[in-house]
């Protein structure tokens, strides 16, 4: 499963968040990450993880370092929204 999370930065604490990710204490880390340009404390990522459950153990461990959890939500990729928005389609245009 994927995820997309959306968080704000405790800059109070970047200094030892961005430590504890270069020595790697952190077992999962998101697919992909990007800032905000008007509010860099903005974090933007897609995790990817085998259940919920399995996203939320591995993103506990960086909770504290966040002032603010925005948004946490399930994803597709577009290939699997093309794949359902054609089925959504071909069912309306059979009814």
């Amino acid at each position: 499963m994927l995820f997309f999370v959306k968080v704000q930065v405790d800059v109070n604490q970047l200094a030892e968040l961005g430590q504890k990710l270069q020595a790697g204490a952190f077992h999962a880390h998101p697919v992909n990450t990007y800032c905000l340009e008007n509010d860099p404390t903005i974090g933007l990522n897609i995790w990817e993880a085998e259940s919920r459950e399995a996203f939320e153990q591995a993103f506990a461990p960086q909770r504290e370092y966040y002032s603010a959890v925005l948004e946490i939500a399930p994803v597709i990729t577009p290939q699997e929204a093309q794949k359902i928005l054609v089925a959504q389609m071909t069912r309306k245009s059979s009814a």
